[in-house]
């Protein structure tokens, strides 16, 4: 027998999704969610977009405006100065090598000398800034007019004296004086007074004995020093006609730029005629060339008459890299002299020769009485370099740091550990910056003073504000996002991995090494790229801690390149884009600048992005 047929009711989840079917205004409402959230998801592209080509707007007459600027760099003549004091300025860092190796000699007999006068003078400049105070009252009262009365001078003298007797009393004697001295010197400062100029005794026979063993250290290593001056004398002839010729070259300069320096030329002024202004720079080449062979002379005979012995290990290395980079600055002398009748100022400043002074010039010179060069090589480089100190540092950190968390520790270890890690984040980057500027540049730089440590490159640094200082500070700024990613990537490894590692018998370090991090080596790397990203992207800490030198390092120091202060990209942006015009070629230079970063950072994390795709795809 058939059962009844039951009338079914529909269910409540029908009629809501049937409720929800019910367009609103025409349009269907799962269609319009769908849209609200795919247009929300466009947001970033929008933006993207967006920010591109006001870069673009901003930065595009970069390249006419640099080529306009080149075009009168060359036709007023300032290019063929430069012919010859481009390879001219290497004769300033040879002569640097040299006095450091005659510092470095003379500082073997006088180090003692000056070391016990400059203790004296210490202790003397202690105990005048404890009595300060009631020295500028009795000076005060010695200068008053109508003269103080006696009654008082006695008294601010023996306030005075107390003072002295009193801070004198305090002084710890330094190790360069003997104890007698130092007995000695504490009861001549209680005499200190603004009444008596001269110092005390024992201050004056340090002084004058620093005199004499100086005066006899020169004459010991005078073949060095004088071989010094000599050096440093050679182009002197080579100069005065050289700044002559720039002085012209400079006074057609602006004269054109008076004429067009608004935009509009002024009705009563006569154009620059290039063609006779360039005169009397061409017609002086051959007294300009006679002038770089003189010099070349000079300069070989000094080198070769100069002492090979020297008074300390670091003076005889410094005299050999000086002759060995002598001949390459000679020849290159030669060679820019024998260019000059070659060059003419009517040569029109290609394109390309723009785009190449920009991307491949190494000097970044700006508000310049002589001429501003956007070069963008020594931008880069700094960049560049901090941020791969700063990776390689925090890599270590935050993989190993990840690796532990999600593998071996306990669940309360992952509690502290976590969010100790992420709150790094939280820190200001000006906070970190002040760091860098008063605890870790001291900190390094009284760690590199450490004698053991001397073998290493570079060490006792220079500078406490370097690319090292930077980059440790980028690295902890980086550690967060570095170790989230990394541990991102090790959560991702299929479950089926460790279990069957698990089967086989392999213990726990064997299945943390050779399963979970192989397979999470392409989760692991976008880590480390994002962080490279968030490194290159940072600006407040290399405007701080980086030490603003724009320059290309100087990579013959090997390891020790890395202590030496640099410039970066972020860094040049927010130090100037405030202080210049706005549309001028400086304000365009940074912004090309910014569309070269912009483009750096889309690059790093596209290549983050296809590390990313290429471990999904290992997953699957």
């Amino acid at each position: 027998m058939k059962a009844p047929a039951s009338t079914s009711r529909p269910s409540l989840g029908s009629l809501l999704l049937k409720k929800q079917r019910r367009p609103f205004l025409g349009i269907d409402k799962q269609r319009a969610i769908r849209l609200f959230f795919a247009s929300n998801s466009s947001v970033a592209i929008i933006v993207l977009v967006l920010i591109m080509l006001f870069l673009l707007r901003e930065g595009m007459d970069f390249l006419p405006t640099y080529r306009h600027e080149l075009e009168t760099y060359r036709r007023a003549g300032l290019e063929f100065c430069d012919i010859i004091n481009r390879p001219l300025a290497e004769h300033q860092a040879l002569c640097s090598k040299l006095r450091r190796a005659a510092s470095a000699s003379l500082n073997t007999l006088t180090h003692t000398a000056r070391t016990r006068r400059d203790a004296a003078y210490e202790l003397m400049r202690e105990v005048e800034e404890e009595t300060r105070l009631q020295r500028a009252i009795l000076s005060d009262a010695l200068a008053q007019i109508p003269a103080a009365s006696p009654e008082k001078l006695t008294r601010l003298r023996q306030e005075m004296r107390a003072a002295t007797t009193m801070a004198a009393a305090r002084l710890q004697t330094p190790a360069a004086l003997t104890p007698e001295e130092g007995r000695r010197l504490q009861r001549e400062l209680t005499l200190l007074n603004p009444e008596v100029p001269e110092l005390p005794p024992l201050l004056a026979a340090l002084s004058a004995d620093y005199i004499r063993v100086d005066r006899e250290a020169h004459a010991t290593f005078k073949p060095l020093v004088d071989a010094v001056e000599a050096f440093e004398a050679a182009p002197d002839a080579l100069h005065t006609l050289l700044d002559a010729m720039k002085k012209h070259a400079r006074e057609t300069k602006a004269g054109v730029t008076e004429l067009h320096g608004s935009g509009k030329e002024p009705s009563h002024s006569k154009p620059v005629d290039f063609d006779l202004s360039i005169v009397p720079l061409t017609s002086g080449i051959t007294e300009l060339t006679a002038k770089v062979e003189e010099y070349t002379l000079l300069a070989q005979k000094t080198a070769d008459t100069m002492p090979a012995a020297a008074g300390t290990p670091q003076a005889v290395v410094l005299l050999a890299e000086m002759r060995a980079r002598l001949p390459d600055h000679l020849a290159a002398m030669r060679q820019a002299a024998a260019s000059l009748p070659a060059w003419s100022h009517s040569k029109p400043v290609s394109y390309l020769e723009v785009v190449i002074a920009f991307f491949l010039g190494d000097a970044w010179i700006t508000n310049s009485s002589w001429q501003d060069f956007f070069g963008f090589v020594p931008l880069l480089t700094g960049s560049v370099l901090i941020a791969l100190i700063a990776v390689l540092i925090a890599t270590p950190f935050s993989v190993i740091a990840a690796i532990y968390t999600n593998q071996f520790a306990s669940e309360r270890e992952q509690e502290f550990i976590k969010p100790v890690i992420e709150f790094i984040q939280a820190i200001p980057s000006v906070v970190l910056g002040f760091i860098g500027i008063s605890l870790l540049g001291d900190a390094i730089k009284g760690v590199s003073e450490w004698g053991w440590l001397q073998w290493i490159p570079s060490f006792p640094i220079q500078e406490r504000l370097n690319m090292f200082n930077a980059a440790c500070l980028l690295a902890l700024m980086a550690v967060p996002t570095m170790y989230s990613l990394a541990e991102d990537a090790l959560n991702n490894v299929p479950r089926s991995y460790l279990d069957a590692s698990d089967a086989l018998g392999a213990t726990k370090l064997q299945t943390v090494f050779r399963v979970i991090v192989p397979a999470a080596k392409s989760g692991i790397a976008a880590a480390v790229l994002l962080g490279m990203g968030r490194v290159i992207g940072e600006t407040m800490v290399v405007l701080l801690v980086a030490g603003n030198r724009i320059a290309i390092p100087d990579f013959s120091a090997g390891p020790g390149v890395v202590f030496q202060p640099a410039h970066t990209l972020t860094g040049i942006i927010a130090q100037e884009l405030g202080e210049v015009s706005r549309g001028s070629a400086h304000w365009q230079a940074l912004f090309m600048v910014g569309i070269v970063l912009f483009l750096i950072s889309l690059l790093v994390n596209w290549c983050a992005r296809a590390f990313v795709r290429r471990f999904e795809l290992a997953k699957s």
